[in-house]
């Protein structure tokens, strides 16, 4: 019974270890993003992976990551261009690490200040929907989506100017289409819920998906 409970307490004490790793590892992409090290952020990924900003497509492993972090959103340079802002606020966690202990997945609130200096500024919020991989040890993300939900002018805000989602880039294009087609504010659109209601026990179905402005 001893050598039992002794089993259990190490599988859930693992089970803790890894979710904060997963965390850590998350919050980490949020601060290199925000100061535009997109070769840390490149690192983050495992080779097989995938991710997705907004509406401008899926790029699809590490040459794909590399090339939506530091071309299309980095424009081609390391670090960001003077007076410029880019802080992404990653908050709200939700990880639940799989039986196997293998994989993972998170949901994410971020909460983004973008703009440079007297020339413009923006709101933005979304969701983070992930993918986790431990490899060798290590939890790296398999997959990144996030959905935006507004993007607004600071001098107007959500109350006045909605912005319209982000789109494909022409000059570096996404090894695939948008996977989800959905409207940001003033529509809106709910990611899928991963887990189920913590006091029903009941898995998330999508009554109502979306809502027309």
């Amino acid at each position: 019974d001893l050598r039992a409970q002794v089993r259990e307490l190490a599988a859930r004490l693992q089970v803790v270890e890894d979710r904060a790793a997963v965390e850590r590892l998350t919050r980490a992409y949020g601060y290199y993003v925000d100061k535009g090290q997109w070769d840390q952020v490149v690192d983050l990924f495992a080779a097989d992976s995938s991710v997705e900003i907004a509406g401008r497509g899926v790029y699809v492993g590490k040459r794909g990551v590399d090339t939506l972090f530091r071309q299309v959103l980095g424009q081609g340079h390391m670090g960001l261009a003077p007076g410029m802002l880019f802080n992404h606020l990653i908050l709200q966690d939700i990880v639940d690490i799989a039986p196997d202990g293998r994989t993972a997945h998170g949901r994410w609130h971020v909460f983004a200040q973008v703009g440079r200096y007297q020339q413009f500024a923006i709101w933005a919020e979304g969701v983070f929907s992930n993918d986790y991989v431990k490899e060798d040890g290590v939890w790296k993300f398999s997959s990144m989506h996030y959905y935006a939900t507004f993007y607004t002018p600071y001098a107007d805000g959500w109350a006045r100017t909605a912005m319209p989602n982000n789109g494909p880039s022409k000059e570096f294009p996404p090894d695939g289409p948008q996977s989800v087609q959905y409207d940001v504010f003033p529509g809106s659109y709910i990611p899928p819920y991963h887990y189920p209601n913590p006091v029903t026990g009941r898995p998330w179905a999508p009554a109502v998906q979306k809502q027309a402005a």
